[in-house]
């Protein structure tokens, strides 16, 4: 698991939340500042769902945490992937 394939995967998730302007979904795009369609009620549906997409389903329990925020700032796509990694790759992933 690489930072670009969860980047990609994240952008492919977002693209389908996206109810219209789905192109506006790029890695650079912030979801809680920029994507009109994107509610925060929808982060632990998403961090499952990439876990998933990817191959590591993530266990049964497991608290999710807040990926698109960091020290009060809300963080691009390619950032949270970053957060991703860190919180939830498993052991050997390239961080």
């Amino acid at each position: 698991m690489t930072l670009n394939e969860v980047t990609d995967t994240l952008v492919a998730v977002h693209r389908e939340y996206q109810d219209h302007d789905a192109d506006r979904v790029t890695p650079d795009v912030r979801p809680l500042a920029d994507l009109e369609d994107f509610d925060s009620d929808f982060i632990p549906e998403i961090v499952r769902r990439v876990a998933s997409d990817l191959g590591y389903p993530l266990p049964k329990g497991t608290r999710v945490k807040n990926i698109y925020v960091e020290d009060g700032r809300k963080l691009t796509i390619r950032e949270a992937a970053k957060n991703f990694l860190n919180k939830y790759a498993p052991t050997g992933a390239q961080v």
